[in-house]
């Protein structure tokens, strides 16, 4: 009888091979399941990261094509109403123009409400990092006043910002805008934004906007307006990029 019962408790023991064999499935297991929830959860985080990216990106876009498209024009008031737009290689575009738009119009400036001038650069901070700037001022104070407005921060993840505007004698695409007795009948804003970290080239979107009030500033003039479409054959162009003074990633210029 103790014999059995002795034999039975050693049949019910598990040996150390077993107890080693167990622990190693379950050590797998566990490192099979943290290698999924990781992956789920890496996953999860770039798609967080993208999806942010094209928001902020959508929102810059949406508002330089918001204004544009409100642009208000008076030739009879010479220097008041003109739209100026330079291109410069090292330090991106500038571009000038009256809107009826009070998007992006801070709470503080709120007196301008319904018609102002709008100044968009790049502009750099304190850090030299470069971001897209808006500056504010009353419509019906010459552009080229000697008044020193606040700067407004559009974004701060912009790496480049270039302007064409759309020629509606030739339909041909400038760089710049110097003629003050006319308007663009199209402008087209190419913007390079920060990757999500340095080894991430930029990303550029270009956008085109019609002006609608270009064509009755050239019908006033008695000139001819070529009434094809002005934002159907907008081609690819290089876009100077900007690099913030703590960013040297790969695929910067």
């Amino acid at each position: 009888m103790d014999c059995a019962m002795k034999n039975r408790r050693e049949r019910e023991a598990f040996t150390l091979l077993e107890v080693m064999l167990a622990v190693t499935i379950l050590g797998l297991v566990m490192a099979s399941v943290y290698a999924t929830w990781s992956a789920a959860l890496s996953g999860w985080k770039r798609s967080s990261t993208v999806s942010a990216a094209f928001q902020r990106e959508r929102v810059v876009m949406d508002t330089l094509t918001e204004l544009a498209s409100s642009i208000v024009y008076f030739g009879s008031q010479k220097g008041l109403y003109d739209l100026q737009g330079t291109h410069d290689d090292l330090v991106g575009d500038t571009i000038s123009f009256v809107t009826a738009s009070d998007t992006a119009l801070p709470q503080s400036e709120s007196a301008m409400a319904g018609m102002r001038r709008v100044t968009i650069s790049v502009q750099r901070d304190q850090q030299d990092n470069p971001f897209l700037a808006v500056v504010n001022q009353p419509a019906l104070q010459p552009s080229d006043a000697a008044v020193t407005n606040e700067i407004h921060v559009l974004s701060a993840d912009v790496r480049g910002f270039q302007v064409w505007y759309r020629d509606p004698r030739d339909q041909s695409w400038k760089d710049k805008w110097e003629d003050p007795d006319s308007l663009p009948l199209a402008i087209s804003f190419t913007v390079a934004f920060a990757g999500s970290d340095s080894r991430t080239p930029p990303v550029i979107v270009t956008r085109a906007v019609d002006v609608p009030p270009a064509m009755f500033a050239m019908q006033s003039r008695g000139l001819p307006v070529n009434q094809q479409s002005t934002t159907n054959q907008i081609e690819q162009r290089n876009i100077n990029l900007l690099q913030p003074a703590a960013d040297t990633g790969p695929g910067m210029q």
